[in-house]
């Protein structure tokens, strides 16, 4: 098993923006020192939600302070994004971290987002797909030439080159069907779940993508598929499950006041139909929700590793954690969280995943 860890860069009122990029990197080390596999970092704009705006120069800043860990994105918002641009940033990280860095990217889905960067909505899919194929054409081809409806190349090649053969390229998923098979037929990995709503159909979304990876003739292997997952470890069960009520609960009112992928009441956007229940599930989402989910790894170790199992059945194989969510929790607590977790979870889980090889 894989367990990564997702940094989105939240910012509670008390913290500066400074105090608040000091977490992150501080978050980023403490995950390679205590043996994680990756750090996951979240691109957003415009609000508190998320201070990440910018993830290949972060990525960059987390290269400088570790030497092992690999760094990915979940995601780089592809809309928002010159292909050419981005294809070198991504180039430059990798090459600085030494071959370390995993390209994810997502379509995005915060409508204040679209209009501060004067996009429709209409267009995420396409706009997205165009870069992302145009982004990983840079990174792996010489002189690519591409005649899209959003951009076109003749003859480019950037520089410098990645320092991997092939950065891994991912898509956030979750729910259009069309988007696993969009994954599928490029060969890229799936990034399944969400930051903010536990969703109880994980488990379906992870189907779709391994039933289109065998229709389409490929190995339907868990090995390029993360999950997202909230957690919080600690030796007291009871503290485990109430001490992150806080912090999470000013993550979930963030989220809600700055995230709706569309007005309320409002029109909703073609390629988003599948959110057209969206204030439904904000309105009533709760600490209680998120804490009682079968999907939530809250508590101590054996509690934890007992969810693990669950997780393991369904054929999860790499997960990520969201261990400090509304970026509110005291810092050491934090700290010995990912502690506790990397040192009792993670073997007793991947003897868990070995067994049922």
């Amino acid at each position: 098993m894989k367990f990564g860890v997702f940094i989105l860069g939240d910012k509670p009122n008390h913290l500066s923006e400074r105090e608040v990029l000091a977490n992150v990197l501080e978050e980023a080390r403490w995950a390679e020192e205590l043996g994680y596999d990756e750090v996951w970092l979240a691109e957003h704009h415009f609000s508190p939600y998320g201070m990440l705006p910018d993830l290949p120069q972060v990525a960059t800043a987390i290269a400088a302070q570790t030497e092992r860990i690999r760094i990915g994105t979940a995601c780089m918002v592809a809309p928002f994004h010159n292909p050419i641009q981005l294809a070198e940033r991504i180039a430059v990280v990798d090459v600085l971290s030494g071959g370390r860095f995993d390209a994810g990217f997502g379509r995005g889905y915060q409508a204040h987002e679209f209009k501060g960067f004067g996009i429709s909505m209409d267009e995420a899919t396409s706009r997205y797909q165009e870069c992302v194929e145009i982004v990983n054409r840079l990174l792996t081809e010489e002189n690519v030439s591409y005649d899209g409806r959003y951009f076109q190349l003749e003859d480019v090649t950037i520089y410098p080159r990645p320092a991997q053969r092939t950065i891994p390229v991912w898509g956030t998923v979750m729910k259009t069907p069309s988007s696993f098979e969009w994954l599928a037929e490029k060969g890229f990995g799936a990034i399944i779940g969400n930051p903010y709503q536990v969703d109880p159909d994980l488990q379906g979304a992870l189907d779709i993508y391994l039933k289109v990876q065998s229709e389409k003739g490929l190995d339907a292997a868990t090995g390029n598929v993360w999950a997202l997952l909230n957690a919080f470890c600690h030796e007291d069960d009871a503290f485990a499950r109430s001490y992150p009520r806080e912090s999470v609960e000013l993550s979930i009112q963030t989220h809600r006041k700055y995230s709706s992928p569309f007005e309320r009441g409002g029109e909703i956007p073609a390629d988003y139909k599948a959110y057209s229940d969206w204030f439904d599930k904000h309105d009533k989402q709760s600490y209680e929700q998120v804490l009682n989910s079968h999907l939530t790894l809250m508590g101590n170790p054996d509690r934890i590793v007992e969810k693990m199992r669950t997780v393991i059945d369904m054929g999860w194989r790499n997960i990520i954690l969201r261990m400090s969510r509304g970026g509110a929790m005291d810092r050491a607590k934090v700290y010995e969280s990912m502690k506790l977790f990397a040192q009792e979870v993670i073997p007793a889980a991947t003897e868990l995943a070995a067994a049922a090889a």
